[in-house]
């Protein structure tokens, strides 16, 4: 299992709660809006974003700074997991969204059905990447209790 320094650990935990607020935002903004959903679509692209630069810290791997989330998949987490990147591909569907939605003019508005579809991708997006995170940076029991096993045997 991957050793990480404190510092690490807690730079990967501090990406994966943010992501997770946005998913959380997004799904709040969704269930109490009546109309108007673009934010929607701009959150679930910072969540999903933001839990892949997750994956990506804790695995101390440098990205660069982006929101095309298609160049975080090919360029860096295919490095790590070639399954995961290709597994994830249908999470570029969200890039556009990145800037799309916070101006007034060139795109099109996020009516609730498309919301409901972005919430789908960034929550199938947070399925594969927190459990691959959260594996890495909580050290499994048997681990901890093979290592202190070691630590009370001479012959280890």
């Amino acid at each position: 299992m991957m050793q990480h320094s404190p510092e690490t650990a807690a730079k990967a935990r501090e990406w994966l709660e943010r992501a997770r607020l946005d998913l959380e935002d997004a799904k709040r903004l969704h269930a109490t809006r009546p109309s108007g959903y673009d934010n929607v679509g701009f959150l679930c692209q910072q969540a999903t974003e933001k839990v892949i630069k997750a994956f990506l810290v804790a695995h101390e791997t440098d990205f660069p700074k982006t929101h095309d989330i298609r160049a975080l998949l090919v360029g860096q987490v295919a490095t790590i997991d070639a399954e995961l990147a290709r597994e994830a591909r249908f999470t570029d569907e969200l890039t556009p969204y990145a800037v799309a939605g916070r101006y007034p003019a060139g795109f099109e508005m996020v009516d609730r059905e498309c919301a409901e579809t972005l919430i789908a991708i960034m929550d199938r997006a947070w399925a594969l990447f927190e459990p691959r995170i959260t594996a890495l940076l909580e050290p499994e029991a048997d681990d901890e209790g093979a290592d202190e096993a070691d630590a009370h045997n001479p012959d280890a």
